[in-house]
């Protein structure tokens, strides 16, 4: 049981992906979160040392704040801190699994730290070779589909960049050449409420961020109902 289920995916114009989830057990899907973050086996693909070293200081620095500080092992309900956390991870899982896209670790775990809003949440490439950058937004009272797009527009071309240098070891050659050359995609996950799947999709196809981003090669919508 991993407390959470997906209940659409759906193309909506050939590069345009929705997809909606629907954790069935907060405290089991928390925990599932969790353990998903805290697995850093994927270190042990990395054959020089001193990128296995770095990798895990920074993964294991990140891990033990999240475990004090935003999902604690009694956990039974959403806050702010761990709501943006099951956004980005349940996101990030669900482009791996549901479109077999390529499985890169959250940016919380292999970003350097700094000042200010610390970019792109997680990322992913699909298999045309393409970079996708994503953010995920968490609001208690309402969709925050509008909030994760106007992020990912005003990072665009300036996070994006920056954050390609910490992906670099997770990409093949060819896609940064597309980068290079313009060609990235992107991901908005966000909470949703009990909006009704075909009326989150109208407000998004409406918003004029949506509009902006529907011009690069990929766009995946990711809502999860907390």
């Amino acid at each position: 049981m991993n407390g959470y289920d997906i209940i659409y995916n759906n193309k909506i114009d050939d590069h345009i992906t929705f997809i909606r989830i629907n954790p069935t057990d907060i405290k089991v899907t928390l925990r599932e979160i969790f353990n998903s973050i805290s697995n850093i086996a994927w270190i042990s693909s990395f054959d020089e040392d001193y990128i296995k070293d770095g990798f895990k200081v920074r993964a294991e620095a990140t891990i033990d704040y999240i475990s004090k500080n935003i999902i604690r092992s009694n956990e039974d309900e959403v806050t702010k801190n761990s709501g943006e956390c099951l956004v980005s991870e349940l996101a990030r899982k669900t482009v791996v699994s549901e479109m077999k896209y390529l499985d890169i670790p959250l940016g919380e775990l292999i970003k350097e730290k700094d000042f200010g809003n610390h970019g792109f949440d997680f990322f992913s490439k699909n298999n045309d070779n393409i970079l996708l950058f994503g953010e995920a937004k968490y609001v208690a009272a309402q969709n925050a589909y509008g909030k994760a797009l106007k992020q990912i527009v005003k990072f665009i071309g300036k996070k994006d960049k920056s954050d390609v240098i910490a992906i670099d070891k997770f990409c093949c050659e060819d896609s940064k050449r597309n980068f290079a050359s313009g060609n990235k995609g992107f991901m908005a996950a966000f909470a949703a409420k009990s909006t009704s799947t075909k009326k989150i999709i109208k407000g998004i196809q409406e918003n004029t961020d949506f509009q902006e981003l529907i011009k690069y090669n990929e766009l995946i919508c990711i809502a999860v109902n907390i």
